[in-house]
């Protein structure tokens, strides 16, 4: 197939995957029942995975964005499907998943820097973080594993967006991408004890409240990630 035509059908299947990932999503902010939220929510998630898939090859850009959704799509299995219990559980295996999402977008930031000394800084401040969180913040704070699994998780996200923000001319739809999913992934974290832990109340609350506002970022920023990786390309 020539360039020309593989150009066309990557045009032809944004368009397609686009309309029926934020056709979903839409779908699911407008008409707000569980069902939707619970089944077209994971959907879009799975459809973001295969648009990735379907253009994957021995581009490492690609290659990594694609293992990432792959893990991203079992963590969401078992924090949508498979948490009904509402046991600790299954969200520490959800949070294992994602923690193994973050090292393939690690190992995507490695294939963007083009130095082998800002490399061995990525690498080393990830490493820096990890211990301290593993070994120093323990003696100052009771945190248990599901909160230093959180804690790495964050950590990770901050540096994987902070280098393509590095690289923002070749990796704008990755950095918007992982802006928004770290955006959810703040609203995820003030559901989970944040409101009580910053004593946001009142008005605020409510505001903060209102929708789900982690689910708003959520989608549309893991459609521009497998995006991203659908139109990488191999040289800077």
């Amino acid at each position: 197939m020539s360039k020309g035509k593989v150009k066309g059908f990557k045009i032809f299947a944004s368009i397609v995957f686009g309309l029926l990932i934020l056709g979903a999503w839409g779908y699911v902010i407008w008409k707000g029942e569980p069902w939707d939220r619970r089944y077209l929510g994971y959907g879009a998630i799975c459809l973001c995975f295969l648009f990735s898939l379907i253009f994957i090859n021995k581009n490492p850009k690609k290659l990594f964005i694609t293992f990432a959704l792959a893990t991203e799509v079992a963590a969401d299995y078992f924090l949508v499907f498979a948490n009904d219990s509402g046991t600790d559980k299954y969200k520490l295996i959800g949070l294992g998943f994602f923690l193994g999402m973050q090292f393939f977008y690690f190992l995507y930031t490695l294939a963007v820097q083009r130095h082998n000394g800002t490399r061995a800084l990525n690498f080393a401040i990830r490493l820096a973080a990890i211990l301290v969180i593993l070994f120093i913040v323990p003696k100052y704070a009771a945190i248990g594993a599901k909160e230093k699994m959180a804690m790495i998780y964050i950590i990770n996200s901050v540096i994987t967006w902070l280098v393509m923000l590095v690289h923002i001319k070749t990796e704008w739809l990755a950095a918007i991408g992982m802006l928004l999913f770290i955006a959810c992934d703040v609203f995820v974290g003030l559901n989970e004890g944040g409101f009580e832990f910053f004593n946001i109340t009142g008005e605020a609350l409510e505001i903060l409240t209102r929708y789900d506002y982690a689910f708003w970022f959520y989608t549309p920023g893991i459609f521009l990630l497998s995006l991203s990786s659908v139109w990488a390309k191999k040289k800077e």
